[in-house]
């Protein structure tokens, strides 16, 4: 087998593939001799039909099918014989027999060389923060929040009360979609509903009923009510206040924890504590993939980003319904993720890069560490310790998340790094958004 290659773009190429002494004729003989005892005819006994008049019927898909099977083994060969990795699937281009020669050729794309990673003049700006007293305080707030109930009130309604009402909305007399809703509770001040529809709740009280006239803005999110006046029926079922509990030791067993407010406190700051670890770890990184990924122009083969612009459109479809939306019928362009996914595809090759010159290997240690640190949030960690360290698809996982952390680790010490302190809620809020 003769194999030549020749470069057609700065990715693209053309490979000829020259099979010597192909015996394609005798390779479909061979197998019209195999399907016979199987063919069946008129007025022919199975295995019995004349090898004519079997390969006058089968003998183009017997040639077809010996000839994508040497294209495949071959092709197989050529690539193992001149170490190459496609990027994409190969495409025949063309196909001829010449003699007892049989001769193909097919493009592909490459995966560029990279050649070194350039990390000069990056300046990456690594985010420190720790827990403070106010971040617990204000998490135990949160909690209280959480767990409150409603007082309901003699009194007209103000901002900061609950008012639960049933009202049913009409434009020019006639009932419109959306504009209708039975024992909604509404927290006045929070802007759930439109400002105008609120303000005229201001000092109802319970069992009454009011008129709420208003005029949807321009922009406003439904179209077909953009700009219309709409008139609300409006029955104020029951007005009321928050009613936090205290933070006492029965609160305390209301959050799980029996032995008082003291352990409370103590162990919402180790939650806290391991959360902010875990966002400072996914800012830094993002940060220092961000930066490689702006200081190095590598030229990338398209099949493997429109594989991962269409992996990030599922990712998409995926979040949306595990939020309830029904996505069918949705528009989703793969071009709208192309940016995104080059990137994704460009560190792809940047770490690998890192990983391959600096031998970057996961530590044991580390990978302990980590899944010590997923089983901490469960009620039996050695169960789910055991689980991670016998599975082996879940222990690669856990090894290459390590073996990126390495990398950012070795990404920091090359570069100039300043640290900028920060809050805790404003670490968390940078992660999720």
């Amino acid at each position: 087998m003769q194999v030549t290659v020749e470069n057609v773009s700065e990715l693209g190429r053309r490979m000829t593939v020259t099979v010597e002494d192909a015996n394609i004729e005798q390779a479909v003989q061979d197998r019209l001799k195999s399907i016979r005892p199987n063919v069946k005819m008129a007025g022919f006994r199975p295995g019995k039909v004349p090898m004519n008049m079997v390969a006058k019927t089968h003998g183009p898909s017997a040639r077809r099918e010996v000839i994508d099977s040497l294209v495949q083994e071959s092709m197989r060969e050529a690539f193992t014989q001149e170490g190459i990795n496609p990027a994409s699937p190969p495409h025949i281009d063309s196909m001829d027999e010449k003699g007892s020669n049989f001769i193909y050729t097919l493009n592909y794309e490459v995966f560029p060389e990279v050649d070194n990673v350039k990390l000069d003049d990056i300046n990456l700006e690594k985010t420190v923060a720790e827990v403070t007293d106010e971040d617990v305080d204000r998490m135990l707030e949160t909690l209280r929040e959480q767990r409150m109930t409603w007082e309901p009130l003699k009194r007209g309604a103000k901002d900061g009360d609950g008012v639960t009402i049933d009202f049913v909305g009409t434009i020019d007399g006639e009932e419109f979609q959306g504009g209708k809703g039975q024992d909604v509770l509404l927290e006045l001040g929070q802007g759930r509903m439109l400002p105008e529809f609120e303000e005229q709740l201001i000092g109802k009280k319970a069992d009454q009923e009011v008129d709420v006239t208003l005029t949807f803005p321009e922009d406003y999110r439904a179209e077909h009510l953009q700009g219309k006046e709409a008139k609300f029926a409006v029955t104020v079922k029951q007005v009321a206040k928050k009613k936090l509990p205290k933070l006492d030791k029965e609160f305390a067993a209301l959050c799980g924890v029996e032995e008082g407010i003291a352990a409370l406190k103590k162990e919402v700051r180790a939650n806290m504590e391991r959360e902010l670890k875990s966002a400072l770890k996914t800012l830094n990184k993002r940060k220092a993939m961000d930066s490689i990924a702006e200081n190095n122009d590598i030229a990338l083969p398209s099949a493997p980003v429109e594989r991962e612009a269409q992996y990030l459109v599922e990712q998409a479809k995926n979040n949306l319904r595990n939020q309830g939306v029904n996505v069918e019928g949705l528009p989703f362009n793969p071009d709208n993720f192309k940016d995104n996914a080059e990137k994704r595809v460009k560190l792809s090759l940047l770490i690998g890069k890192i990983i391959s010159d600096n031998e970057i290997r996961p530590d044991e240690d580390r990978v302990k560490e980590a899944i010590d640190a997923i089983a901490a949030s469960y009620e039996d960690p050695e169960e789910v310790v055991t689980f991670y360290m016998n599975n082996q698809e879940r222990l690669s996982e856990i090894q290459m998340t390590v073996v990126e952390d390495m990398v950012v680790e070795w990404i920091y010490d090359h570069v100039k790094v300043e640290e900028s302190t920060s809050t805790f809620s404003d670490v968390v809020n940078a992660v999720s958004n």
